[in-house]
């Protein structure tokens, strides 16, 4: 059979035949070789390509676009963070390096060396752990934005031009915000406190033996009239701020990572935002409200708390039994005297127990994040004047109070395996305003040793 294939195809069988068993030429092998180099060369190169181009894109596409935190469905994302942790801590370098300059010894060493810890933290920001800290005052500047709109708070493009200029000027660009008024009942009560005397120091007695030194009274110096500052002219001031803030975004903004647009957006419109709703609020505080004058008893368990209420209810002196057991300091030697309070100052778990109680009853336990208060109302007044300490501590307090709501009633997701810092579950108590002040120790006198001491009598007489 197979001779008969080859005598039908003789020429084919024996090209065939010819071209398996023919050699292969040493330089065509050599081809062969180099081509198959160049190509495993070439897949090599591009693996490492890959991974390199691989690398980038996550180092530079992915990681930047990361979502960090979202407030309300609005995302911060880590090249947003890194951008604010990096101006963070170039701020505190420069703060750390002027008190290391202005202080001396161990003091000046101790914040070079923050200052220096700030530095290299610089250079690891992209590394390092997220600091929730910062991402904590970048989601109170995202509420601040989104809620401004609820109390008529609104920002415009030129304002926020011109407050960015403004932060870089020595004199007012901006038309100074009117100051908030006062009841003129409460004014009074303040000028009556500034007008009290002061209490001379008693002349110190001289030891045996030692002539005293006649005190140098200071020589009064004629008044010299002020010298009156120059005026800027408006144009001049607001030039000399442009200079000032490019040359801030030359050496920290750019440093940081920032465009000025960034600034605008991530420093400049919270900051505005905030002094407008602080203001907003600030102006809703009423000058009279319905005050009582209340005492507390602060322990740190219920426990305690009920014991206490159980000894006055039994006939226990709620003042002794605060000097001895309350945990207030502050308070305590009064009594538990907190002074008169309105509506808003004290949280308001407290609120809704002291302001159920008549003049004289005592009411809880009831607890807040200062632990387990009982309550005793010595007096009560439906329209009192805030005193000036009141309103400056309820102004102050307004921002930070109307972001507590808003964190209560927002939707705060964490990503990257993120929680939120815990809020600590006791947190130090410190008096109202208007408490009366914690009485001073009178200090014992000392007696030099060598002295006779001498007993006088009520009824003795005195020497000559």
């Amino acid at each position: 059979m197979l001779e008969w294939v080859r005598r039908l195809f003789p020429r084919r069988w024996g090209d065939r035949r010819a071209r398996t068993h023919r050699r292969v030429p040493r330089r065509e092998r050599e081809r062969v070789q180099e081509r198959a180099a160049v190509i495993g060369v070439s897949v090599v190169l591009l693996l490492v390509a890959g991974l390199l181009g691989g690398g980038a894109i996550y180092q530079y596409w992915y990681l930047p676009r990361q979502v960090v935190v979202e407030v309300n469905g609005e995302p911060i994302t880590r090249a947003d963070y890194w951008k604010m942790r990096r101006l963070e801590l170039l701020n505190q370098i420069s703060q750390y390096q002027q008190l290391a300059n202005l202080m001396s010894g161990q003091q000046s060493v101790q914040y070079q060396q923050l200052a220096d810890q700030a530095r290299q933290q610089l250079t690891t920001v992209e590394r390092d752990p997220i600091n929730q800290a910062t991402v904590g005052q970048m989601i109170d500047d995202r509420l601040v934005l989104q809620r401004m709109g609820q109390l008529g708070v609104a920002l415009d493009e030129r304002e926020v031009e011109d407050y960015t200029v403004s932060l870089f000027s020595s004199v007012p660009l901006l038309t100074p915000t009117p100051t908030l008024g006062i009841d003129p009942t409460a004014a009074a009560w303040a000028t009556a406190t500034a007008a009290v005397t002061p209490t001379p120091l008693p002349t110190p007695t001289p030891e045996p033996g030692v002539t005293p030194t006649p005190q140098a009274t200071p020589t009064p110096t004629p008044s010299e009239s002020p010298t009156p500052t120059p005026t800027v002219p408006p144009e001049e001031a607001r030039a000399t701020a442009t200079a000032l803030m490019g040359e801030y975004q030359k050496n920290v903004l750019e440093q940081a990572g920032l465009s000025l647009a960034d600034f605008q957006r991530l420093v400049v419109r919270p900051m505005l935002a905030r002094e407008k709703v602080q203001r907003v609020l600030e102006e809703r505080i009423p000058l009279r409200a319905e005050q009582i004058h209340a005492a507390h008893i602060l322990l740190a368990t219920r426990e305690a708390a009920e014991q206490a209420l159980a000894d006055i209810q039994g006939g226990a002196d709620f003042a002794t039994i605060a000097r001895e057991r309350s945990i207030d300091s502050d308070t305590a030697p009064n009594g538990g005297d907190l002074g008169w309070l309105p509506r808003g100052y004290m949280p308001s778990a407290f609120d809704e127990v002291a302001f159920a109680l008549a003049p004289g009853e005592v009411g809880g336990p009831v607890q807040t994040q200062y632990g387990w208060h009982i309550v005793k109302v010595l007096e009560r007044d439906p329209d009192r004047p805030l005193s000036e300490r009141m309103l400056q501590a309820l102004r102050g307090q307004a921002l930070s109070r109307w972001l507590d709501e808003q964190r209560r009633t927002s939707t705060i997701r964490w990503h990257l395996g993120l929680t939120p810092l815990p809020t600590p579950a006791v947190q130090p108590f410190v008096a109202p305003p208007d408490a009366p002040p914690t009485p001073t120790p009178t200090p014992t006198p000392t007696t030099v040793p060598g002295t006779p001491t001498v007993e006088v009598s009520p009824t003795a007489t005195p020497l000559p």
